[in-house]
């Protein structure tokens, strides 16, 4: 694939689609690639591995984003987000976190510490993210059915098992 037939096919959303993983190669090998359009392909094929549940793969990827731009919120929120698909709660934290201090008006890395602790049961935590969320990116209709569950689950009364 040509350099400039992959730059087409990867400047798309991301994919699972082997032609959108190929292109994203063939831009993060180019000698002609810039360092920013590296990092971007990167970043794109980690979410595309992300969604393929390949997430080693993803994970490299990303990891090698951050390397090489250490200030690019992105590749934080994704790797959080490959993180908190994993379980692994303490570093899906720690890179939303990073992201937000790069990039305080990310509406996605809010949402996704927002998700990661409604998942870890701090329902008031989760509610003021996605409330930050929502201020960033008013009528996003994903956030908006999320805050709407929030606050169902914070006027559920909870009860303790015997």
């Amino acid at each position: 694939m040509k350099f400039e037939e992959a730059l087409e096919i990867a400047s798309g959303p991301p994919s699972t689609d082997d032609r959108f993983i190929e292109a994203c190669t063939v831009i993060a090998t180019a000698l002609e690639s810039t360092a920013h359009y590296k990092v971007e392909a990167l970043v794109s094929r980690g979410i595309g591995y992300m969604l393929r549940q390949q997430h080693a793969e993803a994970l490299s990827d990303l990891d090698e984003a951050v390397r090489l731009s250490p200030t690019f919120d992105r590749a934080y929120v994704n790797r959080a987000t490959v993180y908190a698909r994993l379980c692994d709660d303490q570093m899906a934290l720690s890179d939303f976190n990073r992201a937000i201090d790069l990039n305080p008006t990310n509406p996605i890395a809010y949402v996704g510490r927002g998700q990661l602790f409604r998942r870890l049961g701090m329902i008031d935590k989760a509610i003021a993210d996605v409330a930050m969320a929502r201020a960033f990116d008013e009528g996003n209709p994903h956030f908006e059915r999320l805050w709407d569950q929030l606050l169902d689950e914070s006027s559920t009364p909870t009860t303790r098992p015997n």
